[in-house]
């Protein structure tokens, strides 16, 4: 768990960030353990896949009044909750609860399931969330390579980025998405359970740190 002003934030297992500031915020909630797991005021879906869009474990943390932000193609696993949803794709805006949301483009560019097959074609409709509350700027990226996309961002406060390779960025792609974008906090997720492991993290947090110039530093927090 970190804390961020007033955030407070955790990860969980393989993509699950939790983020807390009176209300409570969900990102790909994968294998959550339903103890003590607060109840989840908004649910952001990146892709329909099934470590991220997970209808059992949505279960576990949603509630009567939850909204749902997920992609098109994650529709029909959605059906059997009749709680309020908002399907979008990137370039969509919008605002909910005193917070605001912009949705980004999430693919990949080099990673490959077969000849020709992306594991993540932008035709899927995979998206990042940029959620702003007050001044705080937080990037949940989604599954995605170092697109071009991310060079435009800025003013980011906190960055959660996959870094295990494979179906998403490495950790040496990760660090030049880094470098362009120069968020203030950057929490490696997307390992640990189904692909990569804990290692890379470190890997990352020792990139970052051998290579970015000081005044420009971008911090690493590893959660576990």
């Amino acid at each position: 768990m970190m804390k961020y002003r007033e955030l407070i934030i955790e990860k969980f297992n393989h993509d699950t960030v939790l983020v807390q500031n009176g209300l409570v915020l969900y990102f790909d909630p994968y294998q959550v353990d339903l103890v003590n797991m607060p109840r989840a005021d908004i649910i952001f879906i990146s892709h329909h896949h099934s470590d991220h869009c997970s209808p059992e474990d949505i279960e576990k943390v949603i509630k009567s009044d939850t909204l749902i932000i997920a992609t098109e193609h994650s529709r029909t696993l959605l059906e059997k909750f009749r709680q309020e949803k908002q399907f979008v794709k990137e370039g969509d805006e919008f605002e909910y609860k005193d917070i605001k949301v912009r949705v980004l483009p999430a693919y990949n560019i080099d990673k490959f399931r077969s000849p020709g097959q992306l594991f993540h074609p932008r035709s899927d409709g995979g998206v990042g969330y940029i959620v702003s509350i007050k001044d705080m700027n937080l990037f949940f990226a989604g599954d995605t390579d170092n697109i071009p996309e991310m060079a435009e961002l800025e003013d980011i406060d906190i960055a959660f980025l996959p870094i295990s390779g494979t179906y998403v960025m490495s950790v040496e792609e990760a660090g030049k998405a880094i470098g362009l974008f120069k968020p203030k906090i950057v929490v490696p997720i997307h390992y640990g359970t189904i692909v990569g492991s804990r290692g890379q993290a470190v890997e990352l947090q020792e990139l970052v740190e051998n290579n970015l110039e000081t005044e420009n530093q971008t911090k690493i927090k590893i959660l576990d």
